[in-house]
Formats: C-alpha cells, structure tokens, sequence
C-alpha cells in the first residue's frame, strides 16, 4: 500500500478510536475539553492559567471558564503562586483524581474487551504495533 494511503487509512483508524475511546467517561457531563485540561494539569508542573492555556492551545480567557467549570464540580483547587501574588497555581482535587482514575479504568476495560475478542495472531500483530503507533506519534 503506497504511504499515503497507508497514511490515510491509519488517520481515519485512529480518529475511531480516539472517538471510542472519549465515549468511556467517568463523568458525562463533562465536556472532552474539560477532560483535556484536567489531562494538561496532570502534566505540567506548575499548571499556572497561562500553562494551562499554552498546552492547550487555546487563549487564558477561554481557559478561564474550563478551569471555573471545574472547580465548581469540585475537580480543580486553586491557590496563590508561592512566589509571585499575581498568579493562581491550580491543581487537581481528590475528586477530580478519582474521576480520572475512573475514567482510564473504563477506557482500559472497554479497549480490554475489544482486545480479547481478537484472535491470538491479531492480538500478537496489535502487540508488535504499539511501539509504532508510539514512534509515528512522536514524529
């Protein structure tokens, strides 16, 4: 198959999945937006508005209502910048933990049950993908 169809057919396989994928949520009233800056959060050392915005490429007043919506629901938790009283460091509650967890845990158990109804020599083929798929996403 030439690399571009090739690269058109993994595109639209991996679009379906993420869309299955979003679907296992641990809390439906949250927006998949939501979900990503919680997921941002997770990954920025100090998840500052501005942070939080950058990494997800969006501009701080619209990161603004993200971060209120959630600390509203209770998932975020804000407090003063050790340094600098300008800026508010956000970080995530022990119910947006939870609500994480159980959102990976349900996306596990969904893709798990998907994974066991392939047979032996398709499951070795996925197995031996992941680290491609991985290489491709770092390109």
């Amino acid at each position: 198959m030439p690399s571009n169809a090739l690269a058109d057919s993994l595109r639209v396989a991996l679009v379906r999945m993420g869309r299955r994928m979003r679907r296992e949520r641990g809390d439906e009233s949250l927006s998949l937006h939501h979900l990503s800056a919680l997921g941002a959060m997770q990954q920025l050392e100090e998840p500052t508005l501005a942070r939080i915005a950058a990494a997800e490429c969006v501009k701080p007043p619209s990161m603004v209502k993200t971060l209120q919506h959630l600390e509203a629901l209770g998932y975020v938790e804000r407090s003063d910048h050790p340094s600098d009283g300008r800026m508010v460091v956000f970080r995530i509650s022990g119910k947006g933990d939870a609500m994480i967890a159980e959102t990976r845990e349900r996306r596990n158990r969904a893709l798990a049950a998907a994974i066991e109804r392939l047979d032996p020599a398709e499951r070795e083929i996925l197995e031996k993908a992941v680290p491609l798929i991985e290489r491709l996403a770092e390109a």
